[in-house]
């Protein structure tokens, strides 16, 4: 829970701090935007690169980030998931690499030809980690 409000707080910190350098989002994005998520809450715009812009916002109360091309081609979705919502085949990955880790945060992420991945952050004998699995379990690289 504490790592889920440190990437929340971060994500709202960027955001805020996007927001206040006036950020100008072009109307192809925004219409990409909320043709993608209707039920979005509380978003915050900020620039991931010179062609890129990122929203960040919230649906049901869970933090999502989006990236939009300048076109408004959806570019990824990243957002924090419950940890029993990992695959097991990514669970199995996991245990298999570090085994008696604790998993402390799981992200899935969405690109378009329907690609997803996970990052977990783990707990390993007292010390923490990062991994980035494919959904079929291999760690991307």
């Amino acid at each position: 829970m504490k790592n889920y409000f440190i990437v929340l707080t971060i994500a709202l910190a960027t955001g805020l701090s996007a927001n206040c350098q006036g950020i100008k989002v072009p109307e192809a994005v925004k219409d990409a935007f909320t043709a993608k998520f209707p039920s979005a809450n509380n978003v915050k715009w900020g620039k991931e690169t010179a062609n890129e812009f990122e929203a960040e916002f919230s649906i049901n109360g869970n933090p999502v980030s989006a990236n939009f091309g300048i076109d408004g081609s959806w570019v990824e979705t990243e957002s924090v998931i419950p940890v029993f919502e990992l695959p097991v085949v990514v669970n199995t990955a996991i245990s298999k690499k570090y085994p008696g880790a604790s998993i402390t945060l799981a992200e899935k992420t969405e690109k378009p030809g329907n690609k997803i991945s996970y990052e977990v952050a783990l707990k390993i004998d007292g010390k923490k980690k990062s991994m980035e699995l494919n959904a079929d379990g291999t760690v991307a690289h």
